[in-house]
């Protein structure tokens, strides 16, 4: 959008009258069905008309006309339900197209008992492709308010639905300063943060003019928002990791990286840390100084933010299918946490007499079991097949013959040069299987399943460095079949090879095909590790230099 583009919102005080009413109803709108038009219809026709609607039979709705010229006003119900509003709510598209075509532009306007036009529903349940097929019809539907008092829009956002909020706000936006209250647009706002609707937060705050018009005015009119309601929106983007409204609340309202949850007693820092919002907890962390101020403090039940850290709720979370990761997750995120307190809290009792270790310890246990017995399991199939490979390679070494060494009639490559390519994997195969076997049993080796006595992440370390050379030696010891064939059998030619190899390669990019997350993982974490050797070892040289 160009700046001549950009919407312009004042202050609560600036906006001006506006020419459509955003709070009218059905009474308002002049849409009265009469009430002899319900008595034409007998109730066995209503509830046919109700089924077809539901279930989209237009061919059988069609022949209503005969019955009554103006069917789908009728009410069918108690709640004021039209033939449209059931079509809308079953989202049968198809009718609710074929029949907005033989509607006036007011039927549209219809409500409910609970106020909620088509549209409303429409919005509610997230069809973008009825919403459209309506607001086509009668564009003025953007601006009836529905259940609660609520704008589509508002309605669509509530819900969570994010594609029909932006595309509700697409076609809202120019009309936005002329039509929409500034209270509704402040509720706007707070509720796509609310909703985790981060996309039309971030376009709202594209608009630089109405976002800074919005704070201006809640600055002006303390009745439209206050302190408390503020500091909700602050911690609800918090807990969902919405650094990117987080950054324009504090640009805006320094002072709410001072406010303290009412409930619990709990800081921005506490939020981030025990929902596990990392980018929220590096934004925190970034304030300078004021980081200091928040490690400090202690919420109700007297946990510090290293208790929150080692906290963990095994119901939400042990159904997710990598457990020894989540495990390794954890363990990582309270070693990071650790590093930000002062000794004197790493040994500091809650209210439950628990310093924060013991309280890993505790809420980690059933995790750390799970992930452990995974792991173990995994790493005894595994085994087997290291062992496998070994016994294959050496059986193959043992066996292939030692004849004509200097023939040259093999393809590429004299007989002797294949030969020791064979030999050259077979050991490098060899050595690395016996590596990923070592690794997989230090694993399946009898061990404490207390977190303290073990390192989940040690122990999945263990797992991927045996994992990388297994994979690693199937392909060398695929390498040790093909020149091995070639020295045993003197009549392959040349396609023969291009062949075999042609087969391995499509198998190799298979895999990477399939489990590229998982190498990507892998990747991932090596560099990350030896990222981490790095900065450890510039700071033991700091640390060295400092000393002298």
């Amino acid at each position: 959008m160009s700046d001549s583009d950009a919407i312009t919102l004042s202050a609560a005080d600036d906006i001006p009258k506006p020419e459509i009413n955003a709070s009218a109803d059905c009474s308002d709108l002049g849409i009265v069905v009469d009430e002899a038009e319900h008595l034409q219809l007998l109730g066995m026709h209503k509830r046919q008309i109700y089924i077809v609607s539901a279930s989209g039979n237009w061919n059988k709705a069609s022949s209503y006309f005969k019955i009554h010229p103006y069917w789908w006003r009728i009410s069918l119900s108690a709640r004021g339900i039209t033939a449209l509003h059931i079509a809308v709510i079953m989202e049968q598209t198809s009718f609710v197209q074929k029949l907005v075509e033989c509607m006036d532009v007011q039927d549209l306007e219809i409500c409910m008992a609970d106020r909620n036009t088509a549209f409303c529903l429409a919005a509610i349940s997230g069809n973008k492709k009825i919403a459209e097929i309506l607001f086509g019809k009668n564009p003025r539907l953007l601006w009836i308010r529905g259940q609660k008092d609520m704008l589509p829009i508002q309605l669509a956002s509530s819900a969570g639905h994010i594609k029909m909020t932006e595309f509700l706000f697409q076609k809202t936006e120019e009309d936005l300063h002329n039509i929409l209250p500034f209270q509704d647009v402040v509720k706007l706002f707070f509720s796509t943060i609310t909703n985790s609707i981060y996309t039309l937060c971030k376009e709202t705050i594209g608009h630089q003019d109405i976002v800074s018009s919005l704070f201006k005015g809640m600055q002006k009119e303390k009745k439209t928002i206050n302190s408390v309601e503020l500091s909700k929106a602050m911690f609800d983007a918090a807990q969902s990791g919405n650094v990117t409204i987080l950054e324009f609340l504090f640009n805006n309202h320094p002072d709410l990286l001072f406010e303290v949850d009412s409930t619990k007693q709990r800081s921005l820092l506490h939020i981030a840390i025990l929902y596990r919002q990392e980018y929220v907890y590096r934004l925190i962390l970034s304030k300078g100084a004021f980081k200091n101020v928040m490690i400090q403090l202690i919420d109700s039940d007297g946990n510090n933010v290293l208790h929150l850290a080692a906290e963990f709720d095994s119901k939400e979370r042990l159904g997710l299918p990598s457990l020894p990761v989540l495990m390794c997750s954890e363990e990582k995120w309270f070693q990071e946490v650790e590093k930000i307190v002062p000794p004197a809290m790493k040994r500091m009792k809650n209210n439950d007499g628990l310093t924060p270790k013991e309280v890993y310890y505790r809420s980690h246990k059933d995790l750390h079991t799970e992930a452990a017995s995974i792991v173990k399991n995994l790493a005894n199939t595994l085994l087997v097949v290291a062992i496998l490979i070994v016994t294959l390679g050496i059986t193959g070494a043992i066996t292939v013959p030692i004849k004509d060494l200097d023939s040259t009639s093999s393809p590429f490559f004299p007989k002797k040069t294949w030969y020791t390519f064979f030999f050259l994997s077979i050991a490098f195969g060899t050595w690395l299987c016996a590596s990923s076997m070592f690794c997989y049993a230090s694993v399946i080796l009898p061990q404490s399943l207390q977190p303290k006595d073990e390192s989940a992440r040690v122990r999945q370390k263990k797992m991927v460095i045996g994992s990388v050379s297994l994979f690693v030696s199937i392909l060398v010891m695929y390498t040790a079949a093909i020149s091995g064939a070639i020295v045993v059998f003197d009549f392959l030619s040349n396609w023969s090879i291009y062949l075999i190899c042609g087969f391995g390669g499509i198998t190799f990019v298979l895999h990477i095909y399939l489990d590229y997350t998982l190498w990507y993982q892998v990747v991932k974490s090596a560099l990350s590790f030896f990222q981490l050797c790095l900065s450890e070892a510039d700071r033991i040289l700091m640390a060295k230099l400092q000393d002298l």
